[in-house]
Order: structure tokens, then sequence, then C-alpha cells
């Protein structure tokens, strides 16, 4: 049998009541939340691929160019962790790779293009020779054929003094100089050279190239 020192010394044990509704609902989630697995930070996605996918597509706005392949070489990376991207990232550079060989190609034609030389070739003179071609070609008759001479002979000259790119300067004056000989003979009554005709080509083709022609 204790005794009453003994009774008073053991500490008062609580009754045990109906949990309050903090704990119930703290009970109800606890289920839910393990149930639901916690997503890695970095399987959230790749915003990388996207973005390099974009500049791949706008590539022909040359700024996007350097930005599509740097974009596309770090969501390889990314897509490495993530398992995430990997074929937007490819496609982002190979459409970007596409796009700097087209420039590469057309830049050079268009800077060429744009000599005031070259664009008053393009715009008169070659229409000019080319309908002295077609005289020369057709039997066209020898007054008409010297005066569509005298013409494209002229607009050449213009041209090759207006232009800023010496190769152009030299072609289009070589190309003038070939059709002021032409009309030299047809005036004279004398038959035109088959070689300068060959050599009026050459020279058209040679403006070609320098003028940008593509």
């Amino acid at each position: 049998m204790s005794s009453s020192t003994q009774q008073a010394a053991s500490p008062a044990q609580p009754e045990e009541g109906p949990p309050g509704p903090a704990q119930a609902a703290a009970a109800a989630a606890a289920p839910a939340a393990a149930a639901a697995p916690a997503v890695p930070a970095g399987r959230r996605g790749n915003w990388l691929a996207t973005a390099a996918l974009v500049c791949g597509i706008l590539g022909g706005a040359l700024v996007t160019i350097p930005a599509g392949l740097v974009l596309g070489v770090l969501g390889l990376r990314r897509a490495g962790q993530t398992g995430r991207g990997r074929a937007r990232c490819w496609l982002a550079i190979t459409l970007t790779l596409a796009w700097a060989v087209a420039v590469g190609y057309l830049l050079p034609h268009l800077i060429r293009a744009a000599d005031p030389g070259c664009e008053a070739y393009k715009n008169n003179a070659l229409t000019s020779y080319n309908r002295v071609a077609a005289d020369a070609n057709n039997g066209t008759d020898r007054t008409v054929l010297a005066h569509d001479l005298a013409a494209a002979g002229q607009q050449t000259d213009r041209a090759a003094r207006d232009s800023h790119n010496p190769a152009a300067a030299r072609s289009l004056a070589a190309l003038s100089s070939g059709l002021h000989t032409m009309l030299t003979d047809i005036r004279a009554g004398r038959e035109v050279p088959r070689q300068v005709l060959l050599t009026l080509n050459k020279d058209t083709d040679t403006a070609d190239d320098a003028c940008g022609t593509v």
C-alpha cells in the first residue's frame, strides 16, 4: 500500500479529450502532403530551349542569330539536367545555322547591290543593253541599233561614274567601252566583229558579279 507522500509526488495524468479543430485539420492534411511528392526545381521546364527556338525562327533579324546559338547551347546543358527541351534546342541550333549561312551568302551581294553605280546599272543601263542584244539577235535596222547603242553607252558611262565600288566601276567602264566600239562599227557601216559581241557578254557577267546580282 503506497504512502500518502508517494501519492502526492506522482503527477496528475491529464484526461484525454476530443481533438480540437486545428489538430483535426492538421491530421487530415498530413496524408495528402505525404501522397504528393515534391517536384525538384530543376525538372519544372526548360525556358532556355523555348527562347532558343524563338530566336532560331526569327533568325532573319540577324541579331537573333548569336542569341539563338548561345541559348541553344545553354538549353542543351539544362536539358541534360532536366531531361526536357533537347529537341527544341537542336532545332533552334539548326535553324540558326541555316540563317547564318544564308546571311553570309546574301549580305555581301546586298552590300554591293546598294552601290549607286550598281543601282543605276540594274535600273537603266542593263535594260538598255538587253535591248541592244535583242536588236543584234533580231537583225534590227542599223539606225535603230545605233540609237539603242548610244543610249546604253551613255547610261553605262553614268553608272560607272556614280559607282563607289572600284571593281564595279572598272567592269562598268569596260562594258561602256565595248558598247562605244560597237557603235563606232555600226555608224561606219562595218560588220561588228564576233569577238566584240563575246566581250560584251563577258563584261556584263563581270558587272553583274561586281554589283552583287544574285
